[in-house]
């Protein structure tokens, strides 16, 4: 049920949708998604913009937080997307305000929907790091560029689904989603060492002949 809500509001207008509700969570994820479109950018960013749009849609009302929403929305920041994503598996739900004007049942959907997608942010983060792995010009790139990665996906591997995603990242967040948002520059440093590699190897063969 829950994701045939997604795909029935994919196809609704974001930008009729955020004037109607004045979501402001919403509002900032769509400035992104314009930013994507502008430079025909449909990497690992903007397919997680995607993600979080829809899952932001599914929760009626809910806001973030002030001081969470400055974070994500503020100057400065290279993708809201990912530090909703972020903000959600270090903080939990706490980051979320839901107005006191919805009550009873309405509340507790709310309420229900913010618990449903906390819980899904371990399988919208992993299917992140799976895209950007797949266009790493070596295995090892990202694990050289953002060490404590290692350690997390070896966490993640044997440590069972329902362990809190914030007790696996445990104070590595900061530096893993630093380099996760700067991917591309890791890649190219990554493409520049394998590239002196190769340069550094040629050249004893180079002398033989």
């Amino acid at each position: 049920m829950k994701w045939f809500v997604i795909f029935s509001l994919t196809f609704v207008s974001l930008n009729a949708l955020a004037t109607r509700n004045e979501r402001q969570i919403i509002k900032c994820l769509g400035e992104e998604e314009k930013k994507f479109h502008l430079k025909k950018d449909t990497g690992p960013l903007y397919d997680l913009n995607q993600r979080m749009i829809s899952e932001m849609i599914q929760i009626p009302k809910a806001e973030l937080d002030a001081e969470y929403f400055q974070e994500m929305c503020g100057k400065g920041t290279p993708s809201p997307s990912l530090k909703l994503l972020e903000l959600s598996i270090t903080m939990g739900k706490e980051i979320f305000d839901v107005p006191h004007d919805i009550e009873g049942s309405q509340r507790q959907v709310a309420q229900g929907m913010i618990d449903d997608y906390i819980e899904s942010t371990r399988e919208i983060f992993l299917n992140f790091l799976t895209q950007i792995q797949t266009l790493s010009p070596s295995a090892s790139c990202l694990k050289e560029e953002i060490p404590q990665l290692d350690a997390f996906l070896t966490d993640i591997k044997y440590l069972q689904e329902d362990v809190d995603m914030k007790k696996i990242f445990a104070g590595r967040d900061v530096k893993i989603f630093k380099g996760l948002v700067n991917y591309s520059q890791a890649f190219e440093r990554c493409r520049a060492r394998i590239k002196k590699k190769l340069k550094s190897e040629s050249k004893p063969a180079a002398k033989k002949s």
